[in-house]
């Protein structure tokens, strides 16, 4: 699929350089004369699949946004899809998720449109119409995990069309499965790893659909559904295999564990500034070009909560965030990463059994506390030099860099650059704890970002530089999957076991042993103690933390219990209200005919 995606932008280059040559152009070839051409054909099936960049190159901010798990970043101070309050049916990222969604359902149309003249064979054809399906079943549903009921698009385009209803909720779910069973049903194989639909990924996604059901309508036997379709999964892929950290290694893409993953590659896009953004979103700045980090843009700022539900023999900790920046950032992936060798810039310690140590000792470099804040973070003197005691802080905190010296971080000037910021538990009150956290929010390098989405170097000094692929599916969110169908039907000792699963990966206990949990027994505790797991295994992933917290039902709770924006007080007492979806973008009510206000969902 790479290949295929390399040869697509080959073409739209070659098609664009000389537009002269298309005034000159006596064939006249129409659409319907090209489309039944083989190789006129699979452009549109390319495109069908390629054309998922729309959706995911650009952070869908809707996804993960307005959650436990990320803050808004430094320098703002409200944004709807954040904190709720200033949440309109106006809002730039809803409507760009929503335009872009049924832009791609277009393409998908487009190609099943052309599929019954092209001169292919009747497999193929059938293969293609099950890629198709469920095409439209996944655009679908991910429009109804924001949205509720949906304006259904199921046919190609050729004219403007003005009046399409939106559908109840049910009729969208009845679509929806329609389209992904169909594609179960056809000539797709078991199982791929080379990006391509296979019945793996809709098994999955059924299992996904039938649950949010069951939270959504209160049909309890989409439970047992759901979990029939993740077992399916399960028996197909086995369990986990991989390390986290190979895992989400930039050198083992499309690996077992992946099941659905837009594709990218260095030839499969045009510019070197027009991949994806996925590793540049979820971390501080980190400087300027003239420091050869990477270039972060900072759009999610990873919560303390999310930091703090990671026990200390956890090793998804350290294969989840870039715990020390080297002299350069992408030094890590290429072996210059030898502490006493090589240099670092920023190093995020914690402590985890002493705690209070540590706060007394970091009160030392910093000049004390004010206001329940750290003095001066910067970890330089009156001269610009590095403070007095700050390789003895980082010998005693982090014993892996006991051999320390040079550490020898300094800009073209001669001033230290060096960071040191722990996370330290010290007191009861979390509110406390974030307080001196976040003395440095507004800082570069103020807290380690997500790693798992890294490229591995540095190709040019761009948010958009990125061509590794974006996961959408894992085998771990099946296991996580099938756990919470467990939950909802209040089987709590079973959903134990699959979270377990989980939590069992290779190499996640740092003690050589097996990290598990014994989930409480009651829904809603049990609920947030899931979510908790889900929370640390899913970081960053765009399978989409806000619609899981929406179809649990757990939105506020979560929201409310771990979110510093809402803890601070200043989004009110309950912000999120009655706005339990996204809402229809007033543009696209203003154009179809088939729309009024009465559509809008509640609380816009």
């Amino acid at each position: 699929m790479k290949k295929i995606f390399s040869i697509l932008v080959t073409a739209i280059l070659l098609s664009s350089c000389s537009g002269f040559l298309d005034e000159e152009n006596k064939a006249g070839i129409t659409n319907d004369e090209l489309y039944a051409t083989e190789e006129g054909y699979q452009t549109l099936r390319v495109n069908a699949y390629s054309s998922l960049r729309t959706i995911y190159e650009d952070a869908p901010l809707v996804m993960l946004a307005g959650t436990d798990l990320y803050q808004m970043p430094r320098g703002m101070t409200n944004d709807g899809v954040y904190d709720y309050t200033t949440l309109y049916d106006t809002n730039d990222d809803v409507s760009d998720f929503y335009d872009n969604c049924y832009t791609v359902l277009q393409a998908v149309n487009t190609a099943e449109y052309y599929l019954s003249t092209a001169d292919i064979s009747d497999d193929d054809k059938d293969l293609y119409q099950g890629e198709y399906d469920f095409f439209k079943g996944f655009l679908h549903f991910i429009l109804l995990e924001e949205f509720g009921g949906i304006v259904i698009n199921d046919e190609y385009t050729q004219a403007p069309r003005m009046n399409m209803p939106r559908a109840t909720l049910a009729e969208s779910y009845e679509y929806i499965i329609g389209k992904l069973e169909s594609a179960l049903n056809s000539s797709l194989p078991q199982t791929e790893n080379d990006g391509e639909i296979c019945k793996d990924i809709v098994n999955h996604y059924l299992a996904k659909v039938y649950l949010t059901r069951a939270w959504d309508l209160g049909n309890t036997e989409d439970f047992a559904t759901a979990k029939t379709y993740a077992k399916a999964v399960l028996d197909s892929r086995g369990d986990l295999q991989y390390t986290m950290e190979d895992l989400w290694s930039p050198d083992n893409e499309n690996n077992s564990e992946v099941l659905f993953a837009i594709q990218y590659s260095s030839k499969s896009i045009a510019t070197t500034t027009s991949g994806n953004n996925q590793e540049a979103i979820f971390g501080p700045y980190l400087g300027g070009s003239e420091l050869g980090h990477k270039y972060m843009v900072g759009s999610l700022y990873p919560s303390w909560s999310l930091h703090s539900w990671y026990g200390e023999n956890d090793a998804r900790y350290d294969a989840t965030f870039m715990l020390t920046i080297w002299e350069y950032y992408y030094d890590y992936y290429q072996g210059n990463n030898v502490p006493g060798t090589n240099s670092i810039t920023a190093i995020y310690p914690r402590a985890w059994d002493n705690a209070q140590e540590m706060f007394e000792d970091y009160l030392l470099l910093t000049d004390g506390e004010s206001d329940g804040e750290f003095v001066d973070i910067t970890m330089n003197d009156e001269n610009k030099q590095l403070v007095d005691g700050a390789l003895e802080f980082i010998e005693k905190w982090c014993p892996d860099y006991a051999d320390v010296v040079p550490v020898n971080a300094t800009d073209d000037n001669g001033n230290n650059i060096l960071r040191i910021y722990p996370f330290i538990e010290h007191s009861s009150d979390p509110m406390v704890n974030e307080k001196y956290w976040r003395t440095a929010y507004n800082n570069d390098f103020a807290q380690p970002g997500i790693k798992k989405f890294d490229l591995g170097q540095l190709v040019t000094f761009s948010t958009t530089q990125s061509y590794r692929d974006i996961v959408l599916a894992s085998l771990s969110e099946t296991m996580l999957l099938y756990a919470e169908a467990c939950i909802g039907q209040g089987n709590y000792t079973e959903a134990e076991t699959y979270i377990n699963k989980v939590l069992a990966r290779p190499g996640n206990a740092k003690d050589g042993g097996v990290l598990s949990i014994s989930l409480p027994t009651t829904q809603e505790a049990a609920l947030e103690a899931y979510l908790k797991e889900s929370g640390k295994e899913l970081a960053g992933q765009y399978c989409g933390r806000w619609p899981e917290l929406r179809r649990t039902g757990m939105l506020k709770t979560m929201f409310y219990g771990y979110n510093y924006d809402y803890l601070t007080g200043n989004l009110g007492s309950d912000p999120i209200g009655e706005k339990l979806y996204r809402p229809i973008p007033q543009s696209a009510i203003e154009i179809n005919e088939g729309l009024t206000s009465e559509d809008q969902n509640p609380g816009y």
